[in-house]
């Protein structure tokens, strides 16, 4: 079960951790997924190539690509978690690529200007992101987007009567105050070894979980998710324990922009960003290419639940451990992890729909 030596939502994450060292990241693996897979769709020859490496799990290229209905499907199932995906466009689009586009809701419309685009953020994610770009290039043909929006209450809530400040301690070796959660939780899903804790949370109408993993004293939380191995990274998610653990989590509510390209870029995505792109099962019309994959996300976490929010949107331009039953304690007054991941059995794949590093709650 997902013994890759790679995988492309693991991968963008340790690609942010590389560049966001001290910085909180909420990032959404599945919501990028959406608009490169559809426009993985449209490509050719050395350009559709290097989305498949890129999309990829190593055991099978073309995973991501192949199952991208299950992967829609898998969501879709979810009453807590919606999706949508939109291909706004200047250019005349390819009927067959159209018609694989309807598989995943793909909402075909005319791109008109950036309010067109802004109104659609906001409409699906429930106002809490309500813009990914500012003004609309001439040179912009298309924009593919996808909106992820998740929001469910946990199923063993936290009593605001327990939260209290306590001090976080910032990677920079200085404190601040935050309100931190406590709960009890009795055969709770956990792990531990010698590098961190994971403890895994279940919410109240979902299949979805939340995983927290806490590095352990003087275990630096970038080095531990760089120097981890993509089998062990997903096996947090299946080889969990019994055990009773006593949780502090601090309150967060962050939210995040990104421009995407670089990472893009040093994970092998290069034709697709120059003149030479073949987009030829897309539209007849030339040149096009990507000038940029930016995602916003939002993520909440309180006393009730988790509110979780992400929207890429990528533009193409022309040219112009253990069994013992002893209490665990968590204490996450240091930086920390959190995934929210659903297991799609289509595919035998956990599917990261957001991911976060919290360096400053």
């Amino acid at each position: 079960m997902e013994t890759s030596s790679k995988d492309f939502q693991f991968e963008i994450f340790k690609e942010a951790i590389k560049i966001f060292r001290t910085s909180n990241i909420v990032l959404s693996p599945i919501s990028l997924l959406f608009p490169l897979s559809i426009l993985s769709k449209g490509a050719k020859g050395q350009t559709l190539s290097e989305f498949q490496k890129l999309l990829n799990d190593s055991k099978n290229k073309n995973i991501y690509i192949e199952n991208l209905d299950q992967i829609y499907n898998t969501i879709k199932t979810e009453s807590c978690l919606k999706i949508a995906n939109a291909v706004l466009t200047k250019v005349k689009v390819n009927n067959a690529f159209i018609e694989k586009g309807k598989k995943n809701d793909v909402k075909f419309d005319e791109l008109k200007n950036a309010s067109q685009v802004n109104e659609w953020v906001k409409e699906k994610t429930n106002k809490k992101i309500t813009k990914i770009i500012d003004g609309l290039d001439p040179l912009c043909v298309m924009i593919i987007l996808n909106a992820l929006y998740f929001h469910d209450n946990w199923k063993e809530k936290f009593d605001p009567k327990k939260t209290s400040t306590k001090p976080f301690h910032l990677s920079n070796q200085t404190t601040k105050n935050v309100n931190f959660m406590n709960h009890f939780f009795k055969d709770a899903n956990y792990f531990e070894n010698e590098k961190f804790q994971a403890l895994k949370l279940l919410y109240n109408q979902t299949k979805i979980t939340a995983t927290i993993v806490l590095p352990k004293p003087n275990v630096n939380i970038n080095d531990l998710m760089l120097k981890m191995t993509t089998s062990n990274f997903f096996a947090l998610f299946h080889n969990t324990n019994t055990a009773d653990v006593e949780l502090y989590l601090p309150k967060i509510k962050m939210e995040n922009s990104y421009t995407l390209d670089g990472m893009l870029n040093a994970l092998g995505l290069k034709e697709a960003y120059s003149a030479n792109a073949d987009f030829s099962a897309l539209t007849n019309f030339k040149p096009i290419f990507i000038n940029n994959v930016n995602q916003k996300t939002f993520l909440e976490m309180d006393e009730s639940g988790t509110t979780a929010v992400a929207v890429t949107g990528l533009k193409l331009f022309t040219l112009g451990i253990t069994n013992q039953k002893i209490p665990r304690i968590m204490i996450c007054d240091k930086p920390y992890l959190v995934f929210l991941t659903k297991y799609c059995p289509d595919i035998k794949k956990t599917l990261i729909l957001f991911c976060a590093k919290i360096e400053n709650p």
